[in-house]
């Protein structure tokens, strides 16, 4: 839960590890980067340890589950909203094509 400091909503250490790991993993993804896992395992154990301190290492491999279980079923919404898409956008029949 994001909390309040002077006015401001700060991200929570649970936010955080988020969204640096999904940073982390674009990164990766789009820079070609060599030894991925254990890169990214590094990086991850740094950003608990200096930027999200409240997260043990299970609350972050609970964190990680969680957000594979989401990219998965993340996936096959958009699998399923592409071809539904697709299915509306096709010529049914050649007529269709005037």
């Amino acid at each position: 839960m994001s909390r309040s400091l002077e006015g401001r909503t700060m991200l929570s250490d649970r936010e955080k590890m988020v969204l640096h790991f999904c940073c982390f993993i674009t990164i990766a993804k789009l820079g070609d980067l060599q030894h991925k896992g254990p890169v990214i395992e590094t990086m991850l154990t740094d950003v608990r340890n200096n930027r999200c301190r409240s997260l043990s290492e299970e609350d972050v491999t609970s964190l990680l589950d969680e957000i594979n279980q989401e990219m998965i079923g993340g996936r096959n919404m958009f699998d399923y909203l592409i071809e539904e898409t697709l299915k509306k956008s096709t010529p049914r029949d050649v007529r269709d094509l005037r």
